[in-house]
């Protein structure tokens, strides 16, 4: 996600990074352009249901992120050149009550949801939990060599 993305409130939102702890939640970073020139850095969590419902549909998230900050609905500037306070509404609006909880698809390599990412972090993380052990174990045999 890269681009812009324009809200009813004449506000806009430019995701900057979104960290995502597996199966939980995520953590967006986003800079937001509120009406009157207020720019600023936000944070805003998505977990729960919320997540849940996200699955992999970058709309869903971006209408939800706007959403949260209070941007209204999102729109999209028909024409910026020549016609920058034209838009027209984007057809997603975030409705909590209204949207179903998407399958969650784990076949897809661009998923935070792939099963086998999962497992490549589980073994890095594995591979760290020895490599600290073997750490532990030089430094207590250089303290009782007087090495340290």
């Amino acid at each position: 996600m890269t681009d812009k993305y324009w809200f009813s409130s004449g506000g806009l939102i430019d995701i900057q990074s979104i960290n995502v702890n597996p199966n939980t939640s995520a953590k967006v970073q986003a800079l937001c352009y509120f009406p009157g020139n207020n720019i600023q850095m936000r944070f805003v969590d998505i977990t729960g249901d919320e997540y849940l419902a996200w699955g992999n549909d970058d709309n869903y998230l971006i209408a939800l992120v706007g959403h949260k900050l209070g941007l209204g609905i999102r729109v999209k500037p028909i024409d910026m050149a020549n016609e920058p306070d034209r838009t027209e509404v984007v057809p997603f609006e975030y409705q909590p009550a209204k949207l179903p909880i998407p399958q969650i698809i784990t076949d897809d390599n661009r998923s935070v949801h792939n099963e086998a990412d999962i497992q490549k972090i589980q073994t890095l993380q594995e591979q760290l939990d020895e490599q600290k052990k073997k750490l532990e174990q030089i430094t207590t045999l250089l303290f009782k060599n007087g090495a340290l």
